[in-house]
């Protein structure tokens, strides 16, 4: 069953203020930085992988991946000089439900599958 699956470019990320710390903390919280560079929608196309399309002047360093509920894909994170070529997502690939981030930089690409092509 086809679904979309959404990614979000961003420059990187910034550690939140701490405006009123009232006891110790050796921690930062780190969030995305806003607003996002660019986003694209990849509708998934059963075992067949699906690319991003590449992004003039993309200055994103991270890309958040959101993965609709109950639904799982294959991924594969190609940056340009990747050892063996561009490899698209299938069945020896990682899954990913939910959503998650990755590490990004000009000239990236990121394919997707259906998890559920591969059982």
């Amino acid at each position: 069953m086809a679904f979309n699956v959404r990614v979000f470019g961003h420059r990187g990320t910034r550690q939140i203020i701490e405006v009123n710390p009232t006891q110790y903390t050796a921690d930062s919280i780190f969030v995305l930085y806003q607003p996002y560079e660019w986003s694209q929608v990849i509708a998934t196309n059963g075992a067949v992988a699906v690319n991003t399309i590449s992004v003039a002047n993309d200055a994103s360093i991270v890309i958040r991946v959101e993965v609709p509920d109950g639904q799982t894909i294959r991924y594969e994170v190609n940056p340009p000089n990747r050892t063996g070529g561009q490899v698209a997502a299938g069945n020896g690939s990682p899954r990913l439900s939910g959503f998650d981030i990755f590490q990004w930089g000009l000239g990236w690409t990121f394919s997707i599958v259906e998890a559920a092509s591969f059982p």
